[in-house]
């Protein structure tokens, strides 16, 4: 009995280290359930491909050709499919970053700017430029696409749904207490509990021995008057 009692609990053990190991869901690539790659291996699985393409097409016909759009294509796509969860934003708009960092640098290298001026070299950069924006636009907007469709599906398997909300809100409201109302001006507040005073303690403290006695206070000095003796004359009043 204990040897079947300590399998099961190595068995459990495993399971728990099994699950503590799993990767984590925005670690994750598109299928399975093995880690994806960091965005700056996901940047070098598009750029690599496009500079080799674009240096096999331009060596030869100084422009981008087939080898140049199907390596690109297949870079970026790589990219986007093989990415972790949490770094989608760089694949979804390399193409166009891409585009412009491998083909205008090729261009130069290679000797495909005529000589003659600027306008020669404006239009040994544009032509390569223009004969690669299709493919650059139709790899931008599958690749946009994936990264869509991979942040609506691959979501927090622990994150609650709508209902499961809606229950806790609920739930919370009905646990909740009232609270208090503050008193208004038509209706005091409840008095406060005195503090009982100490055997033995006199109402007020007693006079010291020898102090002089408190003078009287003239009548109408309450009502913030001044007595009828103390009051200041008027001046006389100038006739003008």
């Amino acid at each position: 009995m204990c040897g079947v009692s300590d399998v099961r609990d190595r068995s459990a053990a495993f399971d728990d280290v099994e699950d503590y190991e799993a990767v984590p869901w925005n670690y994750k690539a598109i299928f399975g359930s093995f880690k994806g790659i960091p965005w700056w291996a996901a940047i070098l699985c598009a750029l690599v491909p496009a500079f080799i393409g674009a240096f096999i097409d331009i060596s030869s016909s100084k422009t981008v050709g087939w080898t140049f759009n199907a390596v690109f294509f297949v870079g970026a796509l790589v990219a986007i499919l093989l990415v972790q969860r949490r770094s989608l934003f760089a694949p979804m708009v390399q193409p166009p970053l891409v585009l412009a960092a491998t083909v205008p640098l090729l261009v130069m290298l290679t000797g495909g700017v005529q000589k003659g001026g600027l306008a020669a070299m404006a239009i040994g950069l544009a032509k390569p430029l223009v004969d690669s924006f299709p493919v650059m636009a139709v790899t931008t907007a599958v690749t946009v696409t994936l990264g869509i469709i991979r942040i609506v599906i691959q979501k927090d398997p622990n994150q609650p749904s709508k209902d499961e909300v809606r229950e806790a809100k609920a739930e919370l409201k009905s646990r909740g207490k009232p609270e208090a109302r503050k008193p208004t001006r038509e209706e005091p507040a409840e008095d406060r509990p005195r503090r009982p005073r100490p055997e033995g303690t006199p109402a007020r403290r007693p006079r010291p021995e020898g102090a002089p006695a408190r003078r009287p206070r003239p009548e109408g000095a309450a009502r913030g008057e001044r007595p009828a003796g103390q009051r200041r004359p008027r001046p006389p009043r100038e006739d003008r």
